[in-house]
């Protein structure tokens, strides 16, 4: 039997090893980047849904009494068991008195604010939520009496 002596062309060459490791890589970039932006508004929408139970507590609270100002009203609603996505700690509801709710809160990473709405209307309150950067978030709840 005669042998012929041919070289072995099974594998891959380095270049193409290479090509597929930086395909992969680039992949796994765009997709670790597409996640990162998912959990910012994974975040966002819990600090909406505090700020939606915040108020119907507050509505709550409201149908049965009447408060002063808006740092009562904040007070009959604390410890609820809600929990900041930013800190997870317990969820910061905060009423400096003021009338007008601010644009920014960026000590308080998703903190929620509850103000009166117009100082000669007690009965009416704005509850906002801020993102991670301490912006206001765009949904802004209003209770009433």
């Amino acid at each position: 039997m005669f042998m012929y002596l041919r070289k072995n062309k099974k594998g891959f060459t380095l270049i193409e090893l290479m090509v597929v490791v930086a395909i992969i890589g680039i992949l796994a970039l765009l997709g670790l980047r597409l996640y990162t932006g998912q959990q910012e508004k994974a975040k966002n929408a819990i600090v909406k849904a505090n700020a939606s139970t915040v108020h119907t507590l507050l509505q709550a609270n409201l149908a049965d009494s009447t408060y002063a100002d808006a740092a009562t009203a904040v007070a009959a609603i604390t410890n609820h068991g809600l929990r900041n996505p930013y800190t997870s700690l317990d969820q910061e509801i905060t009423s400096d008195g003021g009338t007008e709710m601010p644009e920014s809160v960026t000590d308080k990473p998703g903190a929620i604010v509850v103000v009166q709405k117009k100082a000669n209307a007690p009965e009416q309150y704005l509850v906002a939520g801020f993102d991670g950067e301490g912006k206001l978030l765009p949904e802004i709840l209003t209770a009433q009496k």
